[in-house]
């Protein structure tokens, strides 16, 4: 029996087959012909690398697109694997598209209740298509977590397991304060499962739940319209071939505590709610294909049985500024790429006394300096290569970035279109003016946020 230390590390590539209307497409034919051909035409793979050189293949018609996407060996210092060390985990699939019948709500019927209680979308879907790569965080929380679900619900798989002797619910749970991404990222891991589950599931579905339209103004209507969900979750779970992924945003809607009911602080309806839930998720945690993601921005406000059955509670804070930068470096790069914002190369443009950038924001043609041709640089590459140059675009926004610390992602997105919209008067619009609206926005909606004296930190982690 082979140790642990001598099983490989599987490098996962996912391969994007084309759905052409009128042919058939053996996926799992592609998937061989790509594996034999990845093994014997390259040395080494790099994380995030798309593969090209496939047309050769004789299923190359088929293929949209080859990409490295993750490794499960726990090693951050490296990105580029020797594939005699790591064992090829490639999975084949197919978008669907939500807008030809496969995405759809359900309401109750017979009540006045007019607002969808769920929402169906087969995965993988074109819809969260760019979901994963759109996510930052301070750690590398979505590649740990799809790790962990992953082995999890393959051991859980397991038919020889006796489920009696062990507490596995499949029940995730996001909290944290609003607008860190944690619906996108439930979504996110929902698509990516479905994608690296794809030898054992052909597809999936996400059920999205829309917890506060279940909270019905009728007596008695909440209780009767969760347990309606939960019977519409087993009859989707039922096909053992599909992966149901269900999403409970706000679950302190559904979940409260059921002391303050009984205190008489709340309606009754809303404890039979709660225990509507708790039996659901108890009937459905035998379903080897069911897997359940919930986000809160309240835990203090959650039943307390329900945190007992959460089999992985993960914070997700808001941004450092590290990954403050990089909220904005890609929001500024998609203006670049746009031609919305555009280098300055006349120095007239940088002398001119009624030019609106800021007093701290001087610029020199010297210090006018893009990594990666037009476009803003990562980080790493300001402090290595422009950690001398205090007035380049990259470290002025850099300082910006650092100012916004503490601002949640969403907001962050949000101030980079407004400071366009705000302070920039036409397209095309130099990038300085476009980092001086950044600037103009921070100082007029959070001022809190002061400069640190000019200083800039030159270090890349959080502090």
């Amino acid at each position: 029996m082979a140790s642990a230390t001598a099983i490989k590390p599987a490098l996962h590539v996912e391969v994007r087959v084309l759905d052409v209307p009128g042919t058939i497409v053996r996926t799992d034919s592609v998937q061989k012909e790509v594996v034999e051909w990845l093994s014997t035409q390259f040395l080494s793979l790099r994380i995030d690398q798309e593969v090209k050189g496939y047309e050769k293949l004789q299923q190359s018609a088929a293929i949209d697109s080859i990409k490295v996407v993750d490794c499960s060996a726990n090693n951050s210092e490296t990105s580029i694997y020797k594939l005699d060390e790591v064992r090829l985990d490639v999975q084949t699939y197919i978008l669907y598209n939500g807008e030809d019948g496969n995405s759809r709500s359900s309401s109750d019927d017979g009540n006045d209740e007019d607002s969808p209680h769920f929402n169906i979308s087969q995965l993988p879907s074109k819809k969260f298509v760019g979901l994963w790569d759109s996510l930052v965080f301070d750690r590398p929380t979505p590649a740990t977590l799809l790790r962990f679900i992953t082995r999890m619900m393959t051991i859980a798989s397991n038919p020889e397991l006796d489920q009696t002797l062990l507490n596995w619910n499949r029940l995730l749970l996001l909290h944290g304060p609003p607008g860190t991404g944690k619906t996108t990222l439930c979504r996110a891991l929902a698509q990516k499962l479905t994608i690296r589950l794809g030898g054992r599931f052909t597809h999936g579905k996400l059920v999205e739940i829309n917890s506060p339209s279940m909270l019905s103004k009728w007596f008695g209507e909440s209780s009767r319209l969760v347990g309606k969900m939960f019977e519409g979750i087993h009859a989707l779970a039922d096909d053992e071939t599909t992966l149901v992924c269900i999403l409970i945003d706000e679950v302190e809607s559904l979940t409260g505590m059921r002391e303050r009911v009984a205190s008489g602080n709340e309606v009754g309806d809303a404890l039979r709610a709660t225990n509507q839930v708790l039996t659901g998720l108890d009937r459905i945690k035998h379903r080897s294909n069911v897997m359940v993601f919930c986000t809160s921005n309240l835990l203090s406000a959650i039943d307390s049985a329900f945190l007992d059955r959460v089999d992985i509670k993960q914070f997700i804070p808001n941004p450092c500024a590290s990954a403050a930068y990089q909220i904005l470096r890609t929001c500024f790069n998609e203006f670049v790429r746009c031609g919305i914002l555009v280098s300055s190369e006349d120095p007239q443009d940088i002398a001119d006394p009624s030019c609106t950038v800021s007093a701290d924001l001087n610029f020199t043609m010297s210090d006018w300096v893009f990594m990666d041709y037009e476009y803003f640089p990562t980080l790493q590459q300001v402090n290595f290569h422009l950690w001398n140059r205090p007035h380049s675009p990259g470290r002025k926004l850099w300082s910006l970035a650092q100012r916004a610390e503490g601002l949640s992602g969403r907001e962050l997105r949000r101030l980079a279109f407004k400071a366009l919209a705000l302070h920039t008067f036409a397209d095309p619009t130099t990038v300085l003016d476009g980092l001086s609206a950044l600037a103009r926005v921070l100082d007029d909606e959070h001022p809190s946020f002061q400069r640190e004296n000019g200083k800039e930190s030159n270090q890349y982690e959080c502090r």
